[in-house]
């Protein structure tokens, strides 16, 4: 009997954007060509961006985009989150991890201002436990909301190694408020 081969390490992300991130933006953002309000007032467009490529805001009734600009526009902002997390993490991430806090970067800005105590479990190597402070992140203007919930649900339960379509699909499913928070996978 031959001997069985060692499970290959998962790889560690080495900075930039993985292509999980931009993947899972566009699952929770869907991609609008038009001007658009957020839902929280904030006008936007394409894969959630609230400004054009010149840095002008975005504004209700402004020039629409095509599919191309609206993926550029993403990679911009998604390139911006990126730097933010390689300048307040110091543990190494997988691809799948770095994706997940990309995400919140994104939402959320400089994560060593706006989540200092997961960044501390991050950087601890603690990520289990890191996975599951994703659910203080629920409130836009102030206020618990249910869809941020279920986002970040999902971006946990993805950085812990469930596929995105599924992690999405669970999230919408099992969360009905802001309360809620079914345990995460693993």
């Amino acid at each position: 009997m031959a001997p069985m081969a060692a499970a290959e390490p998962e790889a560690l992300w080495q900075g930039g954007v993985p292509a999980e991130a931009v993947t899972l933006s566009e699952a929770f953002e869907g991609c609008i060509l038009t001007p658009y309000n957020d839902g929280f007032g904030f006008p936007t467009i394409g894969i959630g961006s609230r400004s054009y490529l010149d840095g002008a805001p975005v504004r209700l009734g402004g020039p629409s985009i095509d599919r191309a600009m609206a993926e550029l526009l993403a990679q911009r902002d998604l390139d911006k989150a990126a730097l933010l997390v390689t300048r307040a993490v110091t543990a190494p991430l997988t691809p799948r991890q770095a994706a997940a806090l990309i995400l919140l970067a994104n939402n959320l800005g400089a994560l060593t201002v706006a989540a200092p105590s997961l960044l501390k479990l991050v950087n601890g190597r603690d990520w289990k436990a890191a996975a599951d402070l994703f659910k203080i992140y629920r409130n836009s203007a102030g206020k618990p909301v249910t869809g941020l919930r279920r986002r970040r649900w999902a971006e946990a339960a993805f950085s812990l190694g469930m596929e995105a379509a599924l992690a999405r699909q669970k999230a919408w499913g099992a969360i009905q408020s802001p309360e809620d928070w079914p345990p995460l996978p693993g």
